[in-house]
């Protein structure tokens, strides 16, 4: 159930700014116009045999006594090759730059990322003979920065994730290259991918797997945010749906230092969408979900609902996982799965039914931790922090009150 990939050591390539690349002058690396389509139609369709190869993740269930009737499935996005949900976005990110023709050989491709989307990117950059440079916040787990370089990749840390974006777009224009910016693109460039009621996409593959085994309607999904992608690719399908008389809801999850939680809230009072929001008076130690800013891609009204999510709660949730359902998975699966917990808890606190498949999505691997979940000294040093969730979890494996 578990996938597993060594992590790499290749040496580190430093590159702290943009005057430590190096670049090829514009006048070596600019192909003639025939010889750059040649070069884009080649990558295209070396794109097209990548994203044929992409095998369907696995759907598995977690059977849960305190939950009763509610079927818990969890969709295994771990299984990529690149090792995350960020497998399929890289993919997509790729296939809109190339089919925009925004990517020139020689010149290196640019992204700023918490790390899963750059080691993602990484993988396929490298499979398309593409130089690659993540621009990360300082802190980065160290497993996710040695994959990015084990993929040939060059990782720049900087204290303020607040301007990645700002440093990867200088890096862009001093080295000739192009800055791919998920934060932009996520909710468009799956459409270029898939249709939003395709079953190539996420979500249709998802549904199409229940429907195969058939197990009961999907109520909702739980998603926590990074870009927003996934949760417009879900709300475009499930609009489709609705049409046909089906409810399925996206709930979103965010960890206690973001805005995205505050940003659904004014959306939900006042039905616009505000970036003018506090900033975190803490660090988001919740990689991969959740923002100090509201970034340009993440749209409020694709969410039905949201819920923040305290974080010894996500880690404990996570670690639950992994020791009693044998899946080893980072922090943001472990927020998703804690939102299903709360938000089912609830309904059955309301008297309302918990009937019905209740999704999220195993985002990436435990091995991408291994200095906070995956180290027992960090362990030990948060179990009184993480003892009371961890109660509170195991409750629903045993009780049949929801409590």
């Amino acid at each position: 159930m578990t996938i597993t990939a060594s992590p790499s050591t290749a040496p580190f390539m430093a590159a702290t700014d943009a005057s430590t690349l190096t670049a090829t002058p514009p006048e070596q690396y600019a192909p003639h116009a025939t010889q750059r389509e040649s070069w884009r139609q080649r990558s295209l369709a070396r794109l097209a045999t990548l994203k044929a190869a992409t095998p369907v993740t696995p759907l598995l269930e977690l059977s849960l006594r305190g939950l009763g009737e509610a079927r818990i499935l969890i969709k295994d996005e771990r299984a990529h090759a690149s090792g995350s949900l960020k497998h399929r976005l890289a993919m997509s990110l790729f296939e809109q730059a190339l089919l925009k023709d925004w990517l020139t050989p020689g010149c290196p491709v640019i992204e700023a990322s918490s790390g899963s989307t750059a080691v993602s990117e990484a993988w396929l950059a490298r499979r398309l003979g593409l130089q690659f440079i993540a621009v990360v916040p300082r802190g980065t787990a160290f497993y996710k920065q040695e994959a990015i370089r084990g993929e040939g990749g060059r990782v720049v840390e900087i204290e303020d994730s607040a301007r990645l974006c700002q440093h990867a777009q200088a890096l862009a224009d001093d080295s000739g290259g192009h800055f791919i910016n998920q934060f932009r693109h996520a909710a468009t460039a799956g459409d270029r991918a898939s249709d939003g009621a395709s079953d190539t996409s996420l979500p249709g593959e998802c549904l199409a797997q229940i429907a195969a085994r058939e197990l009961p309607e999907l109520q909702a999904v739980f998603l926590g945010a990074g870009t927003g992608g996934s949760a417009a690719s879900f709300a475009r399908h499930l609009r489709h749906l609705h049409q046909a008389g089906h409810r399925a809801r996206v709930i979103g999850v965010d960890p206690e230092h973001s805005v995205y939680h505050a940003c659904w809230q004014h959306h939900r009072a006042h039905g616009t969408r505000t970036t003018r929001l506090p900033a975190p008076q803490a660090a988001n130690p919740i990689e991969g979900i959740g923002r100090p800013c509201v970034l340009e891609a993440f749209d409020p009204a694709h969410f039905d609902d949201y819920r923040r999510i305290a974080d010894a709660r996500s880690q404990a949730a996570a670690l639950w996982l992994a020791e009693h359902a044998g899946l080893e998975v980072g922090p943001s699966t472990g927020t998703a799965f804690a939102g299903l917990l709360e938000s089912l808890a609830l309904r059955r606190a309301r008297g309302e039914s918990l009937a019905g498949s209740w999704l999220l999505l195993a985002c990436d691997h435990a091995e991408r931790y291994a200095t906070t979940l995956g180290d027992p000294a960090w362990r030990a040093a948060q179990q009184s922090r993480l003892a009371p969730q961890r109660a509170w979890i195991e409750a629903f494996a045993h009780r049949n009150d929801g409590a």
